[in-house]
């Protein structure tokens, strides 16, 4: 399938660029490479610096490799098999998918920006392993200051605040439930003890939900030993309990977890590992926009409540995999208080912001201008009130893969193990190597971050633009959609994913999905295709309450149980430039057009 020919144009006033977001194509190495030169430079000076470094080090040490060894034909030999490899591997990676391209709008990455990459091969050349100080002087320390970057960029007291980089948005909301199970299981902890003592007649609910505050007050009249010996994680936790039935006079099935009908498949994998079981997962219904439904949310909370059942955490979306939409996290967040304000139920809530967390950057106090809902705004403003987040900078941070980041808004809620390594020299509260659940952490992903954040800008002026204008080129593309002769149907938008079908009056959706499924096709990653997408599957029982009105807008029979969407995630930065010879959005929506017939 040929490409669409590009149709040079002579550069008019009309479409030039802004001069502040002409600044900010510094920060992309374009689409046609534009930036090479200067980028090219940076990078031989790294290189460089690096050498350089190396060789003031020990300076009189001597050298390993002489000048004659580097002579010897077989030295000369393997040196020219590598050169042959590396450029093997260069021409193989030439078939690789073009994410840099304004042509792509598939998956969720794009583009990584300059400041990002010159920052991982920095990384890279130094190896630094930020399991621990020792062997990771500098790297833990800028990860320290990159996480301070995103706990403000987020709202949080960045100096309450603790985290640290994983190697994704999955390892991230692992680390949540591990902080959640840990509380819980501490204050029942507390709450048995008490019990044992006379001193409180509570619930296992009442204890597993008792608040810090409680906590805090009992603590001091119970010693730590008696309160470790009903630690669930610290003994056999099923003698323990037995041992907490035996108290609380109820059979204790374990606690639930909370997370709404789109949840990421991780949550899935978390519950299954930490030994929950399936059971343990119980999903809350979404509503007609396609998001968390607060009322169910509360009847979830109450019926495990009537069911003696702890609820672990509850867990909120900003940016949802399939659609980048966002649970009414300011909602959730004033549910949680007025429970634990009028029933001292306090109840662990994580934000899953892998996608939609950067989007904060626009948002600091800028809600007029970013382009965004009010509620996307409302929700992205109340990530602060939650107890933890998860981020992924390696989706809308730009940054190179593998990136992203646990960040809690307390300390006393991250510090969750005490873990230890005979050949590790743990230094207590800074190293985060006893609270991880990955051992060995390359530190590239936080310094990539760390360099984005002090050039760019985690701000209105920085972020907050490119994003701005990955949303105004998502609404461009919807118009272009909109105004083709293909019947489009778009799925409501609140951010820079755009989801859709073609379908005409009347038909069944089985004529509908099969015709998304062409479609995909055309655009596939696995050929070269004019433009590459992605695709997505909502089904009725999940997604009932948005998709009946969505689908009668056609009045389209029901004989499948799922609508096909094609997927379309807006993130490049130079998607809807001006000063490209081509029009990616209206040449987009042609494509559409074209192949939909």
């Amino acid at each position: 399938m040929a490409l669409e020919p590009d149709i040079p144009g002579e550069l008019d006033e009309s479409r030039r660029c802004d001069p502040h977001d002409v600044a900010l194509k510094s920060f992309f190495l374009g689409p046609q490479s534009e930036n090479a030169d200067w980028f090219g430079e940076i990078l031989r000076g790294v290189v460089t610096s690096y050498v350089s470094w190396r060789r003031r080090k020990y300076p009189c040490d001597g050298r390993a490799i002489s000048d004659s060894d580097q002579r010897l034909p077989e030295f000369r030999r393997r040196r020219a098999e590598l050169v042959t490899e590396v450029h093997r591997l260069l021409h193989r990676f030439e078939e690789e998918v073009p994410k840099f391209s304004p042509r792509y709008v598939g998956h969720m990455f794009s583009e990584t920006s300059l400041p990002a990459m010159i920052g991982h091969v920095i990384t890279l050349l130094h190896n630094p392993n930020n399991v621990s100080g020792e062997s990771s002087r500098v790297g833990v320390e800028l990860e320290s200051e990159a996480l301070a970057a995103l706990a403000q960029m987020l709202g949080f007291d960045s100096a309450r605040a603790r985290g640290h980089f994983t190697s994704g948005g999955t390892v991230a909301n692992f680390e949540a439930m591990v902080r959640a199970r840990r509380r819980m299981e501490h204050w029942m902890a507390v709450g048995v003890a008490a019990i044992e003592e006379g001193m409180e007649a509570l619930s296992l609910c009442q204890a597993a939900h008792m608040g810090w505050e409680m906590r805090d007050d009992l603590h001091p009249h119970l010693g730590d030993e008696q309160i470790s010996a009903f630690e669930l994680s610290a003994h056999n936790p099923y003698e323990a309990a037995q041992v907490i039935q035996s108290i609380f006079g109820a059979t204790y099935r374990g606690p639930v977890i909370l997370v709404p009908d789109h949840k990421h498949y991780s949550w899935v994998k978390g519950a299954e590992l930490l030994g929950l079981g399936k059971e343990a997962f119980w999903s809350v219904k979404l509503d007609e926009r396609g998001v968390m439904c607060v009322e169910h949310l509360r009847e979830r909370i109450e019926e495990a409540h009537d069911k003696d059942r702890p609820v672990m955490m509850v867990v909120s979306v900003a940016g949802t995999t399939e659609l980048g939409a966002f649970d009414p996290v300011d909602e959730v967040q004033n549910l949680l208080d007025r429970l634990a304000r009028r029933k001292n139920l306090h109840v662990y809530h994580h934000v899953d912001a892998a996608y939609g967390g950067f989007f904060a950057a626009d948002v600091c106090g800028n809600w007029e201008s970013c382009g965004l809902t009010d509620g996307v705004c409302r929700a992205l403003g109340a990530i602060r009130r939650a107890n933890s987040v998860t981020l992924d900078p390696h989706k809308l941070g730009y940054v190179p893969y593998s990136s992203g980041a646990f960040i809690t808004a307390r300390s006393r809620e991250y510090f969750a193990n005490s873990v230890d390594a005979p050949y590790l020299d743990f230094e207590a509260g800074t190293d985060r190597g006893p609270q991880t659940i990955e051992g060995s952490r390359s530190a590239a992903g936080a310094v990539a971050t760390w360099l984005t954040a002090r050039t760019i800008g985690l701000d209105a002026d920085g972020y907050g633009r490119i994003l701005r204008r990955t949303v105004q080129a998502r609404k461009r593309m919807q118009d272009e959609l909109e105004s083709c002769k293909a019947p489009t149907r778009i799925i409501p938008a609140t951010s820079n994913v755009l989801a859709f079908c073609v379908a005409h009056d009347g038909e069944p959706l089985s004529v509908t999905n099969e015709r998304t499924q062409r479609l995909y096709e055309a655009f596939s990653p696995r050929q070269e295709s004019p433009f590459f997408v992605s695709r997505t599957r909502l089904r009725f029982s999940e997604y009932g309450a948005m998709l009946t009105p969505f689908t009668g807008q056609w009045d389209a029979e029901a004989d499948e149980e799922e609508l096909v969407l094609l997927r379309l995630c807006v993130m490049n930065p130079f998607l809807d430039s001006r000063e490209t010879d081509v029009d990616f959005p209206a040449a987009f929506a042609r494509a559409v057009d074209r192949y939909s017939r």
